[in-house]
């Protein structure tokens, strides 16, 4: 068996490139922190609902969960994410996440810049899925995260 991908690209290449994009995440959202502040949020929904403006998809009068199960695909790439509870008291559990893979590597306490960050995008790609607004709170960070998303 050979180390090498389709493209020619080693293990250690990947890898190399893992600790490349995590370092320029880790900048990024850093100093998007630094220099917004409480704007943060702002910053992070805007750039959810353009992105969910861009994803083909059509929603009729969507629920959370499909708005949810449509952005679980969308990232299945680097989450692995679900809905649990009813539409009062809504979990929602990231079992695999690529930013805590990020985090671990450059020894970055979860639930801080970084998670928000991108929590707020979250918020802001379910936000123009559903034509409402949401908003997501951080209970719990570790082997599998814990967020309280809520609707108006």
């Amino acid at each position: 068996m050979s180390d090498e991908t389709i493209m020619g690209l080693t293990l250690e290449d990947h890898q190399a490139a893992l600790t490349e994009v995590a370092f320029l995440m880790d900048i990024f959202t850093a100093t998007i922190d630094n220099i917004m502040g409480g704007a943060t949020s702002s910053v992070g929904r805007m750039a959810g609902r353009d992105t969910a403006k861009k994803y083909p998809v059509f929603l009729e009068n969507p629920s959370l969960k499909e708005a949810v199960a449509v952005v679980a695909e969308r990232m299945k790439a680097g989450f692995v994410i679900s809905l649990e509870g009813g539409e009062d008291g809504n979990t929602i559990v990231f079992h695999r996440c690529i930013l805590r893979d990020i985090c671990k590597l450059r020894g970055i306490e979860m639930g801080q810049a970084m998670c928000r960050l991108f929590h707020y995008y979250f918020d802001g790609i379910v936000n123009e899925l559903v034509s409402r607004p949401v908003k997501s709170e951080i209970t719990n960070s570790g082997k599998s995260c814990l967020v309280i998303i809520r609707t108006q």
